[in-house]
């Protein structure tokens, strides 16, 4: 299997950035969730999970941070090279009520990447950090239906990544909801599957 580390490094960024947000008839803010990631890249699969959350510092203010890991591992000279891509980010954004109903959203995060592998017994880390930038929006068509998007921009060592993502969660009660998402980069695809809780 051969993949390129470089984009899984930036996907996995992309990923934990754009779950780190995610309903009462106005988008809710102050939430947390865990979610199951899987990313395409160039046709081999990297699979993971990843937590987040968000809360309002003021009416228009908000943190969000998230937590995401992606394992793969790799047949290199006969033995396997086992992999963990961990991702960090922090971030501080700003949503606008666009309507009743749809929020508009931008994020500047700083992003935290950590790759740990293990070949023949032999095992070592390797850490970078750049920054991240995410605009978008929020917006119910119903009590229980959330829809979403946003376009990020990832910048880590010197190389960096856009995207376009796009989500919907079902919400069984007010503070309960399933989400699935979706974001597209150069050679890269992701998707991921979340359980948020709002308080």
């Amino acid at each position: 299997m051969e993949i390129n580390m470089k984009k899984v490094i930036l996907a996995s960024a992309l990923v934990c950035a754009a779950g780190a947000v995610q309903a009462d008839q106005r988008p809710q803010w102050n939430q947390v969730s865990v979610a199951y990631q899987s990313a395409d890249v160039e046709g081999e699969t990297v699979t993971g999970f990843g937590l987040g959350g968000s809360a309002l510092l003021s009416e228009n203010i908000f943190v969000a941070g998230a937590f995401s890991r992606l394992s793969d591992d790799v047949e290199l000279f006969g033995d396997t090279l086992e992999m963990d891509l961990n991702t960090v980010s922090l971030g501080l954004g700003f949503r606008h009520g666009l309507s009743v109903n749809t929020d508009l959203f931008a994020i500047v995060s700083y992003e935290d990447i950590e790759v740990d592998a293990a070949y023949m017994g032999e095992s070592g880390s390797a850490s970078d950090n750049g920054y991240g930038l995410t605009g978008g929006f929020r917006s119910m068509l119903s009590e229980s239906f959330e829809i979403s998007g946003s376009l990020g921009y990832v910048n880590i060592d010197d190389e960096s990544e856009t995207s376009v993502a796009v989500g919907a969660d079902y919400f069984f009660t007010d503070t309960v909801s399933i989400g699935l998402g979706h974001a597209m980069a150069d050679d890269v695809d992701t998707t991921s599957i979340s359980l948020s809780v709002y308080f």
